[in-house]
């Protein structure tokens, strides 16, 4: 039977015991002990009357104590670009260790937390975050818990993160612009996105307008960026329901392969994405050049990292599509608060 008070200054110390609740201390100024506390810890305080009970719990043969319990289940979630804090009051925060996108799966974290022998939470899959930030926290449900249950439990997990942080890489970002797009359109584009891609750690570095959406000078400017290092490409001006659009042609004449047709985000569902051998190619309607909330927003931190932009991605991004319930949740807390301010 488990042991449930402990009589000061009476008995042994039962090993691996701890406080069941709150504790307060009156002595040589008052001081107050967490659940979870170690009773020994509790004990080499002055001030404790010899005979006082104390509300405590001690494990069984076979079980782990709450902050191990919990170390265990933040180092069999955490993945690449991932730091952990020391257990705390029962908990270890998972933080971002690089400046990058944050990468959640879902279905194995589901996996874990339906066994009921592990609580964990995450921040929303595709959420940029500082180096330092809290992106995932993990705790073990219950004062002591059967070791083998909880192995059990992460076994579900096939030895496979729940959550990373892929550190933005790609730095060198192009625009090629349709006819459509007016020239002074364009120079409103060039800023915004260019203080877009700045905030994450890339530069604009060349926008271009044709004066006619040529088939060849699109494929002809497209190839000649890639060779030349740059790893984004993004176009404005095509028209994605158009069967004979320009840019599409030219996506066929390059054999880039067309990976996205339309996007279950809004604003932006008449988004596309091709590659290029690994570089990718966006399409970017009206509402995604000038500063309003949009797929783009949703896209551009995957994309910066090299995460693959495609059916598999957008399928799991649908939930939470509604960009202006949701896309705030992707920022940095520090970039919210800016945003608040100038709002």
């Amino acid at each position: 039977m488990r042991r449930t008070w402990y009589r000061v200054g009476d008995e042994p110390v039962p090993e691996g015991a701890v406080l069941r609740r709150d504790v307060v201390v009156e002595g040589d100024g008052r001081r107050q002990f967490r659940r979870g506390t170690p009773l020994r810890e509790v004990l080499a305080s002055p001030g404790l009357t010899p005979g006082i009970r104390v509300p405590i719990a001690a494990p069984v043969p076979g079980e782990l104590e709450q902050h191990a319990a919990s170390r265990r289940i933040a180092v069999a979630i955490a993945g690449p670009g991932t730091v952990l804090d020391e257990p705390h009051q029962g908990q270890v925060n998972v933080r971002a260790a690089t400046f990058g996108v944050v990468r959640v799966e879902e279905r194995r974290l589901q996996r874990l937390v339906g066994t009921g022998r592990a609580l964990v939470a995450t921040v929303l899959d595709g959420r940029v975050a500082e180096a330092g930030e809290v992106i995932a926290i993990a705790k073990a449900p219950a004062l002591f818990v059967p070791g083998q249950a909880l192995e059990r439990a992460l076994a579900l997990l096939g030895g496979e993160a729940v959550v990373r942080v892929a550190p933005f890489r790609a730095r060198r970002v192009a625009l090629l612009a349709g006819e459509r797009v007016r020239p002074a359109a364009l120079t409103i584009a060039t800023q915004v996105l260019g203080e877009k891609l700045q905030r994450l750690g890339a530069s604009l570095e060349v926008s271009e307008r044709l004066e006619r959406d040529d088939v060849s000078t699109i494929a002809e400017r497209t190839a000649q960026w890639r060779g030349a290092g740059i790893e984004l490409i993004l176009t404005a001006g095509s028209i994605l329901l158009d069967p004979d659009d320009p840019f599409l042609r030219a996506l066929q004449r390059l054999r880039a392969r067309l990976a996205l047709r339309g996007a279950p985000v809004d604003p932006g569902t008449m988004f596309w994405v091709a590659y290029l051998d690994d570089v990718p190619i966006v399409g970017l309607a009206s509402c995604e050049m000038y500063g309003r909330i949009s797929v783009f927003d949703l896209a551009l931190p995957y994309a910066l990292a090299r995460e693959p932009l495609d059916r598999v991605l957008f399928a799991r991004l649908a939930h939470g599509g509604l960009l202006e319930d949701t896309q705030s949740a992707r920022l940095p807390r520090a970039w919210r608060t800016d945003r608040e301010s100038a709002g």
